[in-house]
């Protein structure tokens, strides 16, 4: 669908629109910016049956329908079990026509997490505790069979296993033992396909967390944060979402300042939502995977800063490859391997 093509759709469905203009940067989905006579803005999201960013890689038309199952179910959960009103929220859904595929939200503007992690304003260690928070309730709350079984996504198991179905070629080709890797995709990339203990957001990184209510002043007001792109919600384990947002953190943490948002967000997680011995050595095995493969796609990661993040990735998967838990202790992850329930909250990991 064309910008052009859009707004004949949204005349021809009487959907009032003063401008209309495209977003880039969807991987999944065609975006566009609606501004409407009212003042308001909105968010237009088409699905064609492949990915915007790939044409040539399918992905099944089903998944807006999992979106908007999500942006109506999920925080009528949040708010049953009772979460006390937060900073973190969903989209707000408009209109989905399900027969042309069109998705309408709220315009919680521009502004990422990603984006904005280095504005003095943003308190990160306050940021990264509501998110370790919202998190552990996610998962927590979406256990229930009725619940989690209507997130079964095919398509996200495969395409999330990409990280580990890639390990072993990026080691080899910055020069590492790949068959760390080839071991690790095994052992825990397989995991992915048959994991059914909750629904995970499945793509929860800062560039999917958007940020409203900056204030001029020093410190942030009215602070929001919109947890946006369902579209690859599935049923799994909720330490998959875990190592994901905890790699992307690290990432920003190294490279842009240092502001401590990965310590913050499992020191919070796992405040509320304590984790076994074995759901701690597949976030290291995930973190691990992450930082060294990741790193090889951002553009915004210089080629010198790649190979750091690669060779740091590398160690942590050879910990995790010679289940060397003790030696995780001094890493970035160490309070994975030195908490017990109740004491997350008073451990301050150094960045």
């Amino acid at each position: 669908m064309t910008t052009s093509q859009l707004i004949e759709y949204l005349d021809s469905k009487n959907i009032p629109h003063q401008h209309v203009s495209p977003i880039s940067g969807g991987s999944s989905n065609f975006l566009w910016r609606m501004n409407t006579p009212s003042g308001e803005d909105r968010i237009v999201k088409h699905a064609e049956p492949f990915l915007a960013a790939r044409p040539a890689t399918p992905f099944p038309l089903y998944r807006m329908g999992l979106e908007v199952h999500a942006l109506n179910i999920i925080p009528q959960l949040l708010a049953s079990g009772g979460q006390k009103a937060d900073m973190i929220r969903l989209p707000t859904l408009t209109s989905y026509d399900k027969d042309r595929h069109v998705l309408i939200l709220d315009d919680m503007g521009p502004d990422s997490l990603h984006i904005v992690y280095e504005d003095p304003r943003l308190d990160i260690k306050m940021v990264g505790e509501s998110i370790g928070r919202w998190l552990a309730r996610l998962h927590n709350l979406t256990t229930p069979v009725e619940i989690k079984r209507k997130f079964e996504h095919p398509t996200a198991r495969r395409m999330y296993r990409w990280n580990f179905n890639n390990l072993s070629s990026v080691l080899e080709r910055y020069g590492y033992d790949s068959a760390p890797g080839e071991r690790l995709n095994a052992k825990y990339g397989a995991l992915l396909e048959t994991d059914e203990l909750c629904v995970c957001h499945g793509d929860l990184w800062p560039g999917n967390i958007l940020i409203s209510g900056l204030a001029d002043s020093t410190q942030a007001e009215n602070l929001r944060l919109t947890v946006i792109d369902w579209e690859v919600a599935r049923l799994g384990n909720g330490v998959t979402d875990v190592a994901h947002f905890a790699g992307e953190a690290w990432l920003l943490d190294h490279l842009r300042g240092g502001r401590g948002l990965m310590p913050a967000f499992l020191n919070a997680y796992l405040a509320e939502k304590p984790l076994s011995d074995q759901e701690k050595q597949r976030v290291a095995a995930q973190f691990g995977t992450h930082i060294t493969h990741w790193p090889t796609i951002y553009g915004w990661i210089q080629d010198k800063d790649k190979a750091e993040c690669i060779a740091h990735g590398n160690s942590i998967i050879q910990m995790v490859d010679d289940m060397k838990w003790e030696s995780l202790k001094s890493s970035e992850l160490g309070i994975l391997f030195t908490t017990t329930k109740g004491e997350a909250h008073s451990i301050t990991l150094p960045n």
